[in-house]
C-alpha cells in the first residue's frame, strides 16, 4: 500500500514538473508524424484508471497524420480528462470526436484557412461558472482546493504552440467540453506558418 502511495506521489510530482517546464520554458514542440487517435487512446487510458467514468470515441476512420510534438499533446489531453473525472466525482461519461476539418478563410477567424484536426472532449460533470470561464486557461487560477491552477493553462499553451485553437462550452449542472483544432501540417498540400 505504501509503495502504491509512493508511486501514486512521484507520478503527480512528474506530471506538475513537465507543465511546469513546459509552461515556464515555452516548451517549443519537438514535431514528429503521428497518429492522434492512438495519442488520444493513451491519455485517456493513463487518466481514467481507478476512476467510475466511462468513456466513448467518436473518431474518423480515416483521420490525417499530424506534425506533432506526442509528450506535450498528450499531457494536454491528459489534463482535459483528469479536470473531467474529477467534475464527475459520482461518476459519468466522457465522450471524445476526432475528425478532419478543412476550414475556409472565415470559418474560424483566429485559424489561416487549412486543413485541420479538429478534437471534442466533452463530459457530463458539473459545469463551470459563468464567471469562471473568462479565467480558465489564467496560469494559477484554480477552483480545486489541492489543484495547482497549471492544468488548462499547459492545455491553452501546448494547443497555441501547435498553430491550433482552443474553446469551452460549459453549463452548469449539463457539463463541458473543449474544443481544439490543430493544423495538419503534414505533406506538401498543407499550409504552413
Amino acid at each position: 500500500h505504501l509503495l502504491s502511495e509512493a508511486e501514486k506521489a512521484c507520478t503527480r510530482a512528474r506530471s506538475l514538473t513537465m507543465q511546469l517546464l513546459t509552461f515556464s520554458k515555452g516548451g517549443e514542440p519537438v514535431r514528429e508524424t503521428t497518429s492522434i487517435d492512438k495519442v488520444l487512446e493513451e491519455s485517456v487510458n493513463f487518466s481514467l484508471p481507478g476512476s467510475n467514468v466511462d468513456c466513448t470515441f467518436a473518431i474518423d476512420g480515416e483521420l490525417w497524420n499530424a506534425d506533432i510534438d506526442k509528450g506535450q499533446i498528450h499531457q494536454a489531453l491528459s489534463n482535459i480528462v483528469i479536470n473531467a473525472v474529477q467534475a464527475m466525482p459520482e461518476g459519468g461519461t466522457i465522450t471524445i470526436f476526432a475528425g478532419n476539418v478543412t476550414l475556409g478563410p472565415h470559418d474560424c477567424p483566429p485559424l489561416p484557412a487549412g486543413n485541420y484536426i479538429r478534437i471534442d472532449i466533452g463530459d457530463t460533470g458539473s459545469g463551470i461558472r459563468p464567471e469562471h470561464l473568462p479565467k480558465i486557461f489564467d496560469p494559477y487560477f484554480t477552483t480545486k482546493q489541492k489543484g495547482s491552477g497549471l492544468g488548462l493553462a499547459t492545455v491553452y499553451s501546448v494547443v497555441k504552440r501547435h498553430d491550433g485553437h482552443l474553446t469551452v462550452d460549459s453549463k452548469l449542472g449539463e457539463g463541458t467540453t473543449f474544443t481544439r483544432s490543430e493544423e495538419r501540417r503534414v505533406g506538401k498540400e498543407c499550409r504552413s506558418r
